[in-house]
């Protein structure tokens, strides 16, 4: 059970998004990766920690961004072994002024699909549509 304060930006967070079952990659110094389970008005929350520095950042106003694959109900492809692949939303947020700043389709594409040594294009992951990132409203977050 995430605290109040990380509970009240997942809702924020995932607030209007498509699916259950996300996973929230956060890039500080470091990458972190949970994954996040809507149920109902709760959350479960693989690796709690992840989502409270995601908190921490938004607080003190720290450098980071954040990644967010939503699993869909449509299948990509079937794999060998007959288990259907979902197709995934992936969509981004960079952390700035205490805030969470869109980024768009396009800006998602070239981070994920651009060779980070050598600038070169790469495929992009099969089964995954990159998409413009909505407006986080963190009114709640930000006075709880």
């Amino acid at each position: 059970m995430p605290s109040s304060h990380a509970h009240a930006l997942l809702s924020a967070l995932l607030n209007d998004l498509p699916g259950e079952h996300h996973v929230l990659t956060l890039h500080t110094r470091h990458a972190m990766s949970t994954a996040v389970e809507r149920r109902g008005e709760d959350f479960a929350v693989e690796h709690p920690p992840v989502v409270e520095r995601l908190c921490d950042a938004l607080t003190d106003g720290g450098a980071a961004a954040v990644v967010l694959r939503s699993f869909t109900d449509q299948v990509s492809h079937t794999l060998p072994d007959g288990a259907g692949v979902p197709v995934k939303l992936v969509r981004g947020w960079r952390v700035a002024d205490r805030d969470l700043v869109p980024l768009d389709e396009a800006q998602m594409f070239d981070a994920h699909c651009t060779d980070a040594a050598s600038g070169e294009p790469i495929p992009p992951e099969r089964g995954v549509v990159y998409t413009d990132a909505p407006a986080v409203d963190l009114t709640v977050f930000h006075g709880t």
